[in-house]
C-alpha cells in the first residue's frame, strides 16, 4: 500500500461512471422533458379532471394528510410543495379544506 492510503485509486473514474463516459445522456435530465410531462398532466387535469399519478403512493399522501389533521395544522397555513411530484397532494389538501 502506498503512503497515500490508496487515495490514488479513488481519484481515477470508475468504469461506467459519468466521468469515464459510461452513461449516455438521458431525456430525464432535461428541462424540456419535464416541461412536456407537466404540460401533459396539466392538460389532462384541465380537460378531464384527471389529477394524474400519485407519484409517491396513496398511503404516503394519506399519511401526510392525517398527520396535518392530527397536529391541527390551520386550514389557512401555507404549504410549500417542492420536488414532490405533480401536485396531487396539493389537490388533495384543497379537497380537504373545501369539504371539512
Amino acid at each position: 500500500m502506498s503512503a497515500g492510503g490508496g487515495a490514488g485509486l479513488a481519484a481515477r473514474p470508475r468504469e461506467g461512471s459519468p466521468e469515464a463516459g459510461g452513461f449516455a445522456p438521458s431525456a430525464l435530465g432535461t428541462r424540456e422533458h419535464w416541461d412536456a410531462v407537466y404540460e401533459r398532466e396539466l392538460h389532462s387535469f384541465q380537460e378531464y379532471g384527471d389529477t394524474g399519478e400519485i407519484w409517491f403512493g396513496e398511503e404516503s399522501m394519506s399519511r401526510l394528510v392525517r398527520w396535518m389533521q392530527e397536529h391541527e395544522i390551520p386550514l389557512g397555513a401555507a404549504v410549500l410543495d417542492i420536488g414532490t411530484g405533480n401536485g396531487v397532494l396539493l389537490v388533495e389538501l384543497v379537497g380537504k379544506i373545501r369539504f371539512h
